[in-house]
């Protein structure tokens, strides 16, 4: 097996967007409405140019994607300058729970610089679980349009 995570390319964004609506419809079928299903492919489009996507590949197949981009705001949180934000990751339902989201954290903490945030939805606890044992802090519940997310923070220097 050879597993890669590179930036995303144009050529990548049928199978992101395929990627996408997979855990998308997963999730639903679960009661988890976080995300839109179909994702629009523009917007995906814009992501990729911007440079924020990545994608996780097996043997040359894009099975995961995930964005990571800088921010200056989260919530109401007051946020480090240059802080990146990981959002929008996706595993394909088959590749879940083999060690992918621990693949993808790892990369993410190694461009932290010098803090990464995320969030998910707050009902989510095995998610809320998976990033604690990640080494991502628990900065608290926030409102957002009518649900909670929660949010985390992994700061470098924290570990160092």
């Amino acid at each position: 097996m050879n597993i890669k995570i590179r930036e995303a390319a144009l050529k990548d964004q049928d199978a992101i967007l395929s990627v996408l609506n997979e855990v998308a419809l997963h999730l639903q079928s679960k009661g988890i409405q976080q995300w839109e299903y179909p994702w629009n492919e523009q917007e995906i489009r814009k992501e990729i140019e911007k440079r924020h996507l990545y994608v996780l590949t097996l043997d040359e197949k894009v099975i995961a994607t995930f964005g990571m981009k800088v921010i200056d705001a989260l919530a109401d949180l007051q946020i480090k300058i240059g802080s990146k934000y990981l959002y929008q990751i996706a595993i394909s339902p088959e590749y879940q729970g083999q060690g992918i989201g621990a693949q993808i954290t790892a990369f993410a903490r190694r461009l932290a610089s010098p803090t990464i945030y995320l969030d998910c939805w707050a009902g989510n606890k095995k998610l809320i679980n998976f990033y604690k044992r990640m080494n991502f802090q628990h900065l608290g519940d926030f409102p957002e349009e009518d649900y909670f997310i929660s949010v985390f923070q992994y700061s470098k220097n924290e570990e160092e």
